[in-house]
C-alpha cells in the first residue's frame, strides 16, 4: 500500500493506483467525464486536473497520474476549480445545450458538472456545431453536436467489444467521433457506447421520449435470455419496463450488456402478451375464468399417471421448476424433460460421468486469470456476448492466448493473435481425442493422470485417433492437431469453453467427455483459470439440471413426443417452452402436439405451440416474479418483481401451486420455503437463503470425482451434390423468446442461410436471394447471406424464428445435408 495525503487527509491505496483511484477508493470526489473503470485511462477532458505539491503545484490529471509515497494532493483549491470551470466553458462553447429535449436530461454528467460548477455564462464565444444526425440505426442515434470527445463510446468498442465501430476522426476543432468513411453505424447493436456516454450524443432510440431519468424507479435484476446471468437494472415507470439502465458497478459484467439484454425487455410490456387464461370449445380458443382452466387441468393430471407428461423452459425459476417436478409426481408420472432432452446431455451425461457432477468445474471469472483460452466453436460469441466480451478483454489487455476449434470461423478469429483450426462439420470430438492422443504421445500428461479412473481404457481408445488418422476425416492437418495439442498441454493454466444448446445436438455428452479427458490429462482442473466451462443456453438451464428437471426415471423430452405421437402420452404440460419452432423436425413434432389428446401450455405468448393448445395459461415474465437463477457457472442469484403481474397473469409459481393443491397436495406457501428446501438438498447450495445471496448471488461449489470416459465418435460420411447445414445461435437472439423483444428484432427480424463466397459464386447466388433449402425431411425458403467466415461447402442457419424455420429442415443431427436451389 502507498501512502499519500489528499485534501490534508491521510490515507493510502494500492501500488499501481493513480490519483483518481486513490480519492475514490478513500470517498474523496473528483469529477470526471472521460473516465470509466472498465477502460484505460485516457486523460482527455481535464475535468478530474488536482494539484500535487511536489510537483510545485502543477495542475495534473487524476485519472493518468500514478500515486508515490508520500505525495500530497489537492483536489479542490479556487485555481482547480477556476480550470475546471475554463473546461466546461470550453465543453459547453460548440454545444448545442438542447436540455429540455435531450433524453440524456437528469442523466447528463455535463448538465450535472455544469450545474455543480454553477457554470451560468460562457465567457467565449463560437459558432455551434451543425453535424448532421444519424437517425439511420433502429436502436442507436448518434448526435456528434452533443459530444465532449471523452473518447469512452471508441474504447468501449475497442477494449471491450472488440469491435472497433466507433472512432476519431479529423483533428483540432474539427475531431469527431464517427464510423469508417463517415458512414452509418453499423455494428452488433450491444449499446456499450450508449451505456457510457456522459452526455446525450448516443441515446437508445427504443427509450427515446418515453420517460426523464428521475421519473424512473430502477429496479435490480438478472438477464432473463442466456445462461451468463448478467445483472440488471430495469427502468420502471407507471408498471412498464421502459429500459434497462447502466450500473458500472452491478456484477462482474461490471453493467457491460449485449444487444438482447439491453435492447430486448420489450417482450416484458408487450402488447402481446397473453393477460387472461383460454380454454378451447367448439375448437376456438375462448378466454375463461382462472378456476375453470385450472379445473379442467387438473381433472386431466389427477390419477394420470405415467400418460402425463412435461416439458418445461430452463427459464422458469429453480423454485418453479421445483414445483412443476413435484405436481407431475403428485399426478403420478416421472415423465418430464427440458430443451428438447437433448442439450443439456454434456452436463446431465457428459460432465455427470466425467466429473461426477453435472456442472461445471469453473467460472466465468477464469477466462481473464487463464494463459490459454481452448474454445469450441466460435459460436461461444453468439451465444453468449457477454462471456465473449470477458475472451475479448482477456486478449486484448491480459495477452492470453486463443486458440479455436470451430466448424467456421467468427469473430473471436479477428481477436490478436487468435488461431482457429476450421474443421469439417461433425468433427470436433475426433479432433479433441486426437489431441489426447498427442498428449499422450508427446509424454506431455500431468503425473496425476495415470491414477484417474478409466485411464487404462481411455489409452487403449485413442490408439486409432493418431493425428494424420483425424486429419484425413477433419480437413486438419497433422501438424495443426500436433500444434493445438501442444499449446494447450504447455500453457500452466488454460480453459476450455463450449456453448450447449437445442441447436447444438453435436455438443452433447461425448463431446463434454472428450473436453473433460483433455483437462483431466494434463491436471488443467481446480486451480485458477483452468477447467472446463460448458456454456448452457437459457438464463436457468443450470438450474434445471440442479433441481433434476430431467429424465431420470421417466420418458425424455424426444420419448415424450414420440409418446404423444403414438397415443401413449395423453396430457401434455408445456410450461414456457415452444417445441413448434425451437425442437427438431416441425412436421414430427406439430403432428405429435395435434395427437396428444390434452395439450396443456402455460407461456407469456400465443407461441405456435401454445395455438394447438387445449387450455392456456398466461404466465408471468422474470420481471413480475420472485426466485432464483443459476448460471453457467453455477453463480445462484435472487431476483424480485420489479413490476405488477400483467393482466391475470400468474406467476408458474402459482400456478403449479395451485393445481397441487386442488391433486390433493400441499404446496409450499412461498418461493422462500422451497429455496429453503434447494439449499437443503441441492449439493453446493447448502447454507444459501435469499437473505445471504444479498444482490451478487453466490456459487454453489462444484465436488469434482474424475473419471477418464471414452467418448463416441460418428463420422458424418458426405452427401454427394449436397452441401452440410449446422445450425445455432444468432447475436442478437437467444431460444424464441427473443422474436417478442423489438430491439432484437430490429436489427435481425428473420431466418437466413449463410453461405461461402465460393458457393454464392459457383450457385450464382447474390445476397438476400431467397433461396429454397431442401432436406430429406422437408425444406424452407430463407434468405441468402453470403460471407468470407463460412467454408466452402457449408452453411449456417440460426434456429430461432417460426416462420421460416430451419427445423423444417433439420431433424436434430449435427450436420444435416442439403441442396439449396433459387
Amino acid at each position: 500500500m502507498v501512502n499519500l495525503t489528499i485534501d490534508d487527509k491521510q490515507v493510502t491505496a494500492p501500488k499501481n493506483s493513480t490519483i483518481y483511484d486513490a480519492a475514490r477508493i478513500n470517498g474523496i470526489k473528483i469529477p470526471i467525464l472521460c473516465h470509466d473503470k472498465k477502460l484505460k485511462p485516457f486523460g482527455a477532458c481535464r475535468m478530474c486536473l488536482v494539484e500535487v505539491e511536489q510537483m510545485r503545484g502543477r495542475q495534473v490529471p487524476a485519472c493518468t497520474t500514478p500515486i508515490t509515497e508520500g505525495m500530497i494532493i489537492r483536489t479542490s483549491t479556487p485555481d482547480i476549480i477556476k480550470a475546471r470551470k475554463m473546461v466546461l466553458e470550453l465543453l459547453l462553447l460548440n454545444h448545442p445545450i438542447d436540455c429540455p429535449v435531450c433524453d440524456k436530461g437528469g442523466d447528463c454528467d455535463l448538465q450535472n458538472l455544469t450545474y455543480e460548477y454553477k457554470v451560468n455564462a460562457n465567457r467565449f464565444s463560437d459558432e455551434k456545431f451543425h453535424h448532421a444526425i444519424d437517425y439511420s440505426n433502429p436502436l442507436i442515434e448518434r448526435d456528434m453536436n452533443r459530444c465532449v470527445l471523452c473518447g469512452k463510446c471508441a474504447r468501449i468498442c475497442d477494449e471491450i467489444v472488440s469491435f472497433g465501430a466507433l472512432t476519431f476522426i479529423s483533428r483540432g476543432i474539427e475531431t469527431k467521433i464517427g464510423c469508417e468513411f463517415e458512414g452509418s453505424l453499423n455494428c452488433e447493436f450491444c449499446g456499450s457506447c450508449v451505456s457510457v456516454c456522459p452526455v446525450g450524443s448516443l441515446l437508445a432510440r427504443p427509450f427515446k421520449f418515453k420517460a426523464r431519468f428521475w421519473a424512473l424507479t430502477n429496479q435490480k435484476s438478472v438477464c432473463g435470455y442466456c445462461g451468463t446471468g448478467c445483472n440488471l437494472t430495469l427502468g420502471v415507470k407507471d408498471n412498464k419496463v421502459l429500459t434497462t439502465v447502466y450500473d458500472e458497478n452491478q456484477g462482474f459484467h461490471n453493467g457491460q450488456l449485449c444487444c438482447r439484454g439491453r435492447f430486448g425487455y420489450q417482450f416484458i410490456n408487450s402488447d402481446k402478451r397473453l393477460t387472461t387464461p383460454l380454454v378451447r370449445k367448439n375448437g376456438t380458443l375462448t378466454e375463461a375464468s382462472w378456476d375453470e382452466a385450472l379445473e379442467l387441468v387438473a381433472a386431466r393430471l389427477k390419477g394420470a399417471g405415467s400418460s402425463a407428461a412435461a416439458l418445461a423452459t430452463p427459464r422458469l425459476t429453480n423454485e418453479e421448476l421445483v414445483l412443476f417436478k413435484r405436481l407431475m409426481e403428485t399426478a403420478g408420472s416421472a415423465n418430464y424433460d427440458h430443451s428438447a432432452g437433448y442439450a443439456h446431455a454434456a452436463l446431465t451425461e457428459g460432465f455427470a460421468k466425467s466429473f461426477g457432477a453435472a456442472a461445471s468445474p469453473a467460472t466465468i471469472l477464469d477466462i481473464q486469470k487463464s494463459d490459454l483460452l481452448l474454445v469450441i466453436k466460435t459460436d461461444s460469441y453468439e451465444t453468449h456476448p457477454v462471456i465473449g466480451f470477458e475472451i475479448n478483454m482477456a486478449v486484448k489487455n491480459k495477452g492470453v492466448k486463443l486458440n479455436i476449434l470451430s466448424d467456421k470461423r467468427g469473430k473471436l478469429s479477428k481477436l490478436p493473435d487468435a488461431q482457429t483450426l476450421v474443421h469439417t462439420p461433425g468433427s470436433e470430438v475426433a479432433v479433441i481425442n486426437a489431441l489426447a492422443k498427442t498428449i499422450l504421445d508427446d509424454k506431455l500428461a500431468a503425473g496425476t493422470a495415470a491414477a484417474i479412473p478409466g485411464y487404462a481404457d481411455l489409452e487403449k481408445a485413442l490408439a486409432g485417433f493418431t493425428p494424420e488418422a483425424v486429419a484425413g476425416q477433419s480437413g486438419l492437418s497433422s501438424d495443426a492437431i500436433k500444434r493445438l495439442a501442444r499449446d494447450y498441454a504447455a500453457a500452466e493454466k488454460a480453459l476450455i469453453l463450449f456453448p450447449i444448446g437445442n441447436a447444438y445436438p453435436g455438443h452433447n455428452a461425448d463431446l463434454a467427455s472428450a473436453v473433460a479427458n483433455l483437462a483431466l490429462l494434463t491436471g488443467k482442473l481446480g486451480t485458477e483459470g483452468s477447467g472446463v466451462l460448458c456454456m448452457a443456453e437459457k438464463n436457468n438451464s443450470q438450474g434445471a439440471v440442479d433441481m433434476g428437471f430431467y429424465a431420470t426415471r421417466g420418458l425424455n423430452a424426444g420419448q415424450i413426443m414420440d409418446g404423444c405421437a403414438s397415443g401413449a402420452v395423453k396430457t401434455l404440460f408445456v410450461a414456457g417452452e415452444n417445441p413448434v419452432v425451437s425442437y427438431p423436425n416441425r412436421a414430427a413434432i406439430s403432428a405429435a402436439l395435434d395427437k396428444v389428446e390434452f395439450l396443456v401450455v402455460s407461456d407469456l405468448f400465443m407461441t405456435e405451440t401454445a395455438a394447438m393448445a387445449d387450455v392456456v395459461l398466461p404466465a408471468c415474465s422474470f420481471a413480475e416474479k420472485e426466485g432464483t437463477f443459476t448460471s453457467v457457472d453455477r453463480r445462484v442469484q435472487h431476483i424480485k418483481p420489479a413490476i405488477g403481474k400483467i393482466g391475470q397473469s400468474r406467476t408458474d409459481f402459482e400456478i403449479f401451486g395451485q393445481l397441487i393443491a386442488k391433486l390433493g397436495g400441499q404446496a409450499p406457501a412461498t418461493p422462500a420455503t422451497v429455496f429453503g428446501e434447494i439449499a437443503a438438498s441441492t449439493p453446493g447450495y447448502a447454507g444459501m437463503s435469499y437473505a445471504s445471496l444479498g444482490e451478487t448471488g453466490a456459487f454453489a461449489q462444484v465436488a469434482v470425482t474424475a473419471a477418464f470416459v471414452v467418448p463416441r465418435t460418428v463420422a458424418v460420411e458426405p452427401a454427394a451434390g449436397k452441401l452440410a447445414l449446422v445450425t445455432g445461435s444468432a447475436l442478437y437472439h437467444n431460444g424464441t423468446q427473443s422474436q417478442f423483444g423489438e430491439g432484437p428484432m430490429y436489427v435481425c427480424p428473420e431466418g437466413y442461410v449463410e453461405l461461402s463466397r465460393t458457393d454464392a459464386a459457383r450457385l450464382k447466388i447474390q445476397e438476400n436471394d431467397l433461396l429454397n433449402v431442401a432436406s430429406a425431411i422437408g425444406s424452407t425458403k430463407l434468405k441468402a447471406r453470403i460471407t468470407p467466415r463460412m467454408p466452402e461447402g457449408v452453411l449456417f442457419s440460426p434456429y430461432h424464428f417460426g416462420a421460416a424455420g430451419v427445423n423444417q429442415v433439420w431433424g436434430g443431427a449435427p450436420v444435416t445435408w442439403v441442396t439449396v436451389t433459387k
